[in-house]
């Protein structure tokens, strides 16, 4: 009793399976479906993944530890010295700021007041 009732269930899953082999050709199911289903679809029929020859090749890592770490402090000896010097500097001037300037600027010399004032030294 329970043999070709497994064997009926087999046959019409397998019947049922063919419907769902290419369901994106379907219109009103690839119009319907979520963007990520038709990426899905395409991973499962196998398409989309990169050629093996187009993978990259891992690069072999030049030098020692000890070489790799003092170049790492040299470089963070570097970017400190380079934040000291915008810290001496002075803080970046906002956007609107600059804008106010240039257009002061523009009003002096709209009026014919001369030149405009050249921007303080740091």
């Amino acid at each position: 009793m329970f043999r070709p009732l497994a064997i009926m269930a087999g046959v019409s899953g397998a019947a049922l399976l063919g419907g769902c082999a290419d369901i994106m050709q379907q219109q009103t199911i690839s119009q319907i479906a979520p963007d990520w289903f038709a990426e899905k679809a395409i991973e499962v029929k196998g398409e989309g993944y990169p050629e093996l020859a187009e993978i990259p090749q891992a690069r072999p890592v030049i030098g020692t530890r000890t070489q790799l770490e003092n170049r790492a402090e040299a470089l963070k000896a570097q970017a400190m010295q380079l934040e000291a010097k915008l810290n001496a500097d002075g803080a970046i001037r906002s956007d609107e700021a600059v804008r106010a300037t240039a257009a002061q600027w523009r009003a002096l010399v709209e009026e014919g007041a001369g030149a405009p004032p050249a921007p303080a030294a740091k």
